[in-house]
Protein backbone atom coordinates (compact mmCIF):
# COMPACT_ATOMS: atom_id res chain seq x y z
CA UNK A 1 0.00 0.00 0.00
CA UNK A 2 1.49 2.84 -0.92
CA UNK A 3 0.92 6.07 1.28
CA UNK A 4 0.39 9.56 -0.71
CA UNK A 5 1.53 12.77 1.19
CA UNK A 6 -0.87 15.50 1.68
CA UNK A 7 0.05 19.38 0.32
CA UNK A 8 0.93 20.04 4.15
CA UNK A 9 3.30 17.46 4.83
CA UNK A 10 4.88 17.84 1.23
CA UNK A 11 5.59 21.79 2.41
CA UNK A 12 6.90 20.51 5.72
CA UNK A 13 9.10 17.97 4.48
CA UNK A 14 10.84 20.37 1.72
CA UNK A 15 10.77 22.68 4.33
CA UNK A 16 13.22 19.93 6.64
CA UNK A 17 15.38 19.50 4.08
CA UNK A 18 15.55 22.81 2.92
CA UNK A 19 16.79 23.77 7.07
CA UNK A 20 19.26 21.09 6.88
CA UNK A 21 20.49 21.79 3.49
CA UNK A 22 21.07 25.49 4.99
CA UNK A 23 22.65 24.51 7.87
CA UNK A 24 25.16 21.89 6.10
CA UNK A 25 26.34 24.86 3.85
CA UNK A 26 25.93 27.15 6.58
CA UNK A 27 28.34 24.72 9.00
CA UNK A 28 30.82 23.90 6.04
CA UNK A 29 31.06 26.65 3.81
CA UNK A 30 29.67 30.34 5.80
CA UNK A 31 30.62 29.68 8.86
CA UNK A 32 34.18 29.42 8.38
CA UNK A 33 34.21 32.19 5.72
CA UNK A 34 32.43 34.61 8.36
CA UNK A 35 35.00 33.61 10.79
CA UNK A 36 38.12 34.31 8.17
CA UNK A 37 36.23 37.56 7.05
CA UNK A 38 36.42 38.57 10.60
CA UNK A 39 40.03 37.85 11.66
CA UNK A 40 41.16 39.39 8.73
CA UNK A 41 39.18 42.61 9.58
CA UNK A 42 40.86 42.61 12.84
CA UNK A 43 44.05 42.21 11.20
CA UNK A 44 43.40 44.76 9.10
CA UNK A 45 42.57 47.10 11.74
CA UNK A 46 45.51 46.27 13.72
CA UNK A 47 47.98 47.39 10.73
CA UNK A 48 46.11 50.31 10.38
CA UNK A 49 46.65 51.51 13.86
CA UNK A 50 50.42 50.33 13.14
CA UNK A 51 50.73 52.12 10.23
CA UNK A 52 49.59 55.41 11.60
CA UNK A 53 52.25 55.21 14.70
CA UNK A 54 54.42 54.49 11.81
CA UNK A 55 53.77 57.59 9.92
CA UNK A 56 53.76 59.68 12.91
CA UNK A 57 57.34 58.54 14.02
CA UNK A 58 58.45 59.31 10.51
CA UNK A 59 57.20 62.58 10.71
CA UNK A 60 59.12 63.06 13.80
CA UNK A 61 62.23 61.68 12.51
CA UNK A 62 64.23 64.89 12.48
CA UNK A 63 63.12 66.13 15.89
CA UNK A 64 63.92 62.46 17.32
CA UNK A 65 67.30 61.83 15.49
CA UNK A 66 68.45 65.06 17.38
CA UNK A 67 67.29 64.42 21.01
CA UNK A 68 69.15 61.00 20.18
CA UNK A 69 72.09 62.48 19.04
CA UNK A 70 72.42 64.74 21.95
CA UNK A 71 71.25 62.13 24.83
CA UNK A 72 73.24 59.75 23.43
CA UNK A 73 76.83 61.51 23.46
CA UNK A 74 75.80 62.78 27.31
CA UNK A 75 74.51 59.73 28.43
CA UNK A 76 77.43 57.74 26.81
CA UNK A 77 80.37 60.18 28.46
CA UNK A 78 78.55 59.84 31.90
CA UNK A 79 78.39 56.02 31.28
CA UNK A 80 81.71 55.62 30.91
CA UNK A 81 82.90 57.88 34.35
CA UNK A 82 79.85 55.84 35.99
CA UNK A 83 81.04 52.36 34.81
CA UNK A 84 85.18 53.26 35.76
CA UNK A 85 83.88 54.42 39.34
CA UNK A 86 82.41 51.64 39.76
CA UNK A 87 84.78 49.02 38.85
CA UNK A 88 87.36 50.82 40.69
CA UNK A 89 85.10 50.69 43.70
CA UNK A 90 84.27 46.84 43.34
CA UNK A 91 88.33 46.48 43.16
CA UNK A 92 88.98 48.16 46.04
CA UNK A 93 86.34 46.17 47.85
CA UNK A 94 87.73 42.67 46.69
CA UNK A 95 91.77 44.13 47.88
CA UNK A 96 90.28 45.02 51.35
CA UNK A 97 87.95 42.02 51.95
CA UNK A 98 84.68 44.24 51.84
CA UNK A 99 81.88 42.49 50.02
CA UNK A 100 79.89 44.46 48.23
CA UNK A 101 76.13 43.88 48.70
CA UNK A 102 74.52 46.28 46.27
CA UNK A 103 75.78 49.38 44.38
CA UNK A 104 73.55 52.02 42.71
CA UNK A 105 74.85 55.15 40.90
CA UNK A 106 72.75 57.52 41.99
CA UNK A 107 73.50 60.04 38.58
CA UNK A 108 75.56 63.09 38.30
CA UNK A 109 74.47 66.60 39.86
CA UNK A 110 76.19 69.81 39.70
CA UNK A 111 78.58 70.63 42.62
CA UNK A 112 78.10 74.39 44.34
CA UNK A 113 80.98 76.00 42.11
CA UNK A 114 82.21 74.98 38.55
CA UNK A 115 82.41 71.01 39.35
CA UNK A 116 79.76 68.42 38.80
CA UNK A 117 80.25 65.47 41.30
CA UNK A 118 78.84 61.41 40.44
CA UNK A 119 77.09 60.17 43.22
CA UNK A 120 77.11 56.03 44.73
CA UNK A 121 75.39 54.31 47.33
CA UNK A 122 76.45 51.36 48.87
CA UNK A 123 75.76 48.71 50.82
CA UNK A 124 78.67 46.26 52.13
CA UNK A 125 79.34 43.90 54.55
CA UNK A 126 83.44 42.94 55.92
CA UNK A 127 85.11 43.11 59.63
CA UNK A 128 86.47 45.84 61.05
CA UNK A 129 89.86 45.93 59.28
CA UNK A 130 88.69 45.42 55.91
CA UNK A 131 86.43 48.45 56.42
CA UNK A 132 89.35 50.36 57.58
CA UNK A 133 91.49 49.47 54.55
CA UNK A 134 88.10 50.12 52.24
CA UNK A 135 87.76 53.60 53.39
CA UNK A 136 91.82 54.24 53.29
CA UNK A 137 91.69 53.11 49.76
CA UNK A 138 88.68 55.32 48.29
CA UNK A 139 90.14 58.32 49.97
CA UNK A 140 93.35 57.76 49.21
CA UNK A 141 92.04 57.01 45.63
CA UNK A 142 93.80 58.24 42.34
CA UNK A 143 89.61 58.48 41.19
CA UNK A 144 88.78 61.21 43.56
CA UNK A 145 86.34 59.79 45.48
CA UNK A 146 85.38 60.45 48.74
CA UNK A 147 82.96 59.13 51.51
CA UNK A 148 80.15 61.72 51.74
CA UNK A 149 78.22 59.43 54.63
CA UNK A 150 78.97 56.24 56.54
CA UNK A 151 76.88 54.26 58.53
CA UNK A 152 78.20 50.62 60.30
CA UNK A 153 75.94 48.64 61.90
CA UNK A 154 76.68 45.06 64.36
CA UNK A 155 75.25 42.23 63.26
CA UNK A 156 73.84 40.25 66.05
CA UNK A 157 76.17 37.62 67.01
CA UNK A 158 78.38 37.73 64.29
CA UNK A 159 81.77 39.81 64.06
CA UNK A 160 80.73 41.13 60.79
CA UNK A 161 79.69 44.67 59.90
CA UNK A 162 76.92 45.44 57.86
CA UNK A 163 78.20 49.47 55.98
CA UNK A 164 75.65 52.10 53.94
CA UNK A 165 78.13 54.23 51.85
CA UNK A 166 77.58 57.16 49.76
CA UNK A 167 80.72 58.00 48.13
CA UNK A 168 81.37 61.11 45.81
CA UNK A 169 83.42 61.44 43.00
CA UNK A 170 84.48 65.11 41.59
CA UNK A 171 84.47 65.15 37.69
CA UNK A 172 86.26 67.99 35.64
CA UNK A 173 84.30 70.39 33.84
CA UNK A 174 83.57 69.59 30.20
Amino acid sequence: MQRVFTKREKIIFYLTIGLAIFGVLFKFLLGPMLTRNESLNKEINYNRAKFKKYLWLISQKENLQGKYKKFYQSEKISSDITISALSELEQLGKASGVRIIDIRPEGITQGKDFYKELLIDLRTEGAMESYLKFIYEIENSISLLIIKKLKLTARPLSTLLEGSLSISQFLTPD
